[in-house]
């Protein structure tokens, strides 16, 4: 298991609204789940060459949401933890 991530200060919609507009990832980054955020943007990306990479910003975007809620209320988080568990099969902590 890697590092915890802290950060009381996170706000969960910002981070949401990154994910859903800046290809998937970029509120992952800003989190702290660095390879997440790489991993999403890297299938966001590959994924529209077949007219799928649409979906993974909003999935990310609500998954963001929850994690967003979670450090703001001073719990912390896995650096590749998940608030959707369907997650766990591509992101593994």
């Amino acid at each position: 298991m890697g590092e915890m991530i802290q950060k009381p200060d996170t706000n969960p919609i910002v981070v949401a609204v990154l994910n859903l507009f800046l290809l998937g990832g970029v509120g992952y980054l800003m989190m702290g789940q660095q390879k997440k955020g790489i991993m999403s943007i890297a299938g966001t990306v590959i994924l529209s060459c077949v007219g799928i990479g649409a979906l993974i910003p909003w999935l990310t975007a609500y998954d963001a949401y929850l994690l967003g809620q979670k450090l703001q209320s001073g719990q912390s988080i896995g650096e590749n933890e998940n608030g959707l568990e369907f997650l766990n099969v591509v992101f593994k902590d």
